[in-house]
């Protein structure tokens, strides 16, 4: 049942609860949904599933403004919920770095030189299907470290985020088609869609902790950006906590 608002300590536990959830909206549960599933990332998720069935290799591009979710979906995919042992690799800064985080999210065994880090992942891809993700970051995408992706995506899939991924000219590296997809801002419905999603998944049975026109506000500050969005939304539910209101209001977005 949903908790009743005469009760202030389920009420708080709702909310606190809440509160987790949006510090991380991509957390696994017990049905098996992956978390908040928009349209957008649906259509990935179900892209790259399909690819980690079947074995396939190639390039995937996940772009996207700062904040648009690129590193938060990179981290989900490497999670768990994927078919197939696969690696993270955050932030590498040259390519013998993408190799010792790929190496070592793997479970091989370390070794200093660049050659025979890549000769150690190159005989374990040539064994068993790996999947790859790369969550580029903030980093600058150097030459040497795409030609090497290239040449793992010629052996396995690939996915690769980061902002202006897609201008690099995979051509040039002999990709001749990677799948591209650009996250894109929340439309109004889409963000009363997560709030709600996450109010629900928080334990409240029926609508959202937020009044529609403290949905109203939140939009028009956050402008669709997830990080912005749900920064603004953990902000509304601390002043809620530190209020005796049931509801977050306008006034506590922002």
């Amino acid at each position: 049942m949903e908790p009743t608002t005469s009760n202030p300590y389920a009420q708080r536990a709702l909310r606190l609860q809440m509160l987790r959830l949006l510090e991380n909206p991509f957390e696994d549960f017990p049905d098996g949904r992956y978390f908040v599933p928009t349209p957008q990332l649906a259509r990935i998720y179900q892209e790259v599933q399909q690819r980690w069935l079947a074995q396939k290799t190639g390039l995937v591009l996940v772009d996207g403004e700062t904040g648009s979710g690129k590193s938060s979906f990179a981290r989900f995919l490497a999670g768990g919920h994927l078919p197939s042992p696969l690696t993270l690799a955050v932030a590498p800064r040259t390519a013998n770095r993408l190799l010792k985080l790929i190496n070592d999210g793997l479970g091989l065994p370390r070794v200093k030189e660049e050659q025979l880090r890549r000769a150690r992942l190159e005989a374990f891809l040539e064994k068993q299907f790996a999947g790859l993700v790369i969550d580029m970051a903030q980093q600058r995408l150097l030459p040497t470290t795409a030609q090497l992706i290239a040449d793992l995506a010629q052996r396995t899939t690939v996915v690769v985020t980061g902002y202006a991924v897609f201008n690099h000219p995979w051509e040039s590296r002999g990709i001749a088609a990677a799948t591209r997809y650009l996250l894109t801002p929340w439309d109004y419905d889409t963000l009363v869609f997560v709030i709600e999603e996450i109010t629900r998944r928080a334990g409240r049975v029926m609508g959202s902790l937020f009044t529609a026109e403290a949905l109203e506000r939140l939009y028009m500050l956050s402008q669709g950006n997830p990080r912005e969005t749900l920064r603004l939304s953990r902000g509304a539910l601390e002043a809620l906590l530190e209020s005796s209101g049931t509801t977050v209001e306008p006034w506590m977005i922002g």
